[in-house]
């Protein structure tokens, strides 16, 4: 989420809050020795994209998704599953009536610095203003739903 801004070194502990199955897209990992030398390229987030979809730092292109082998990590609710920041990861849509929830936490070393504050400050501050990109796009949406409503003639 930090991209560069943050550390290079840094694990991620998932807690299975709920069942994790592949119905509901549990996540996948790819195995391997990942690392900031050996990484998998990501994609810019689109600019005043939502931070928690496709103005996310992290997403891998398709192409290369599809040329990886992830592994599914099914478990049950209390379960945990740790794996290098690194490694690329991704879960699939929910195709189940039940819900899916997990928490994750992800640590770097100290000697890194710490970005507790910086990560959360940078992440209000990217749904702040989406927020803004969202509300001008609904503001142009009714104008222009009122101008079309008022071209039409009267009797």
């Amino acid at each position: 989420a930090l991209g560069d801004e943050g550390p290079s070194t840094f694990v991620t502990i998932m807690i299975a809050i709920d069942d994790m199955t592949e119905k509901n897209g549990c996540l996948k990992v790819c195995k391997g020795p990942w690392s900031e030398d050996n990484h998998v390229e990501v994609v810019e987030p689109e600019e005043d994209g939502n931070p928690d979809a496709g103005g996310r730092a992290g997403a891998i292109e398709l192409n290369v998704a599809d040329k990886l082998t992830f592994q599914p990590i099914t478990c049950k609710g209390g379960d945990i599953a740790i794996f290098n920041g690194w490694a690329p990861h991704r879960s699939s849509a929910n195709a189940s009536p039940f819900p899916r929830r997990a928490m994750f936490l992800t640590y770097n070393p100290a000697r890194e610095g710490d970005f507790h504050e910086f990560y959360y400050r940078k992440m209000k501050q990217k749904r702040d203003d989406y927020k803004i990109v969202l509300m001008a796009q609904r503001n142009a949406d009714h104008e222009a739903e009122m101008a079309a409503l008022n071209s039409i003639p009267r009797a």
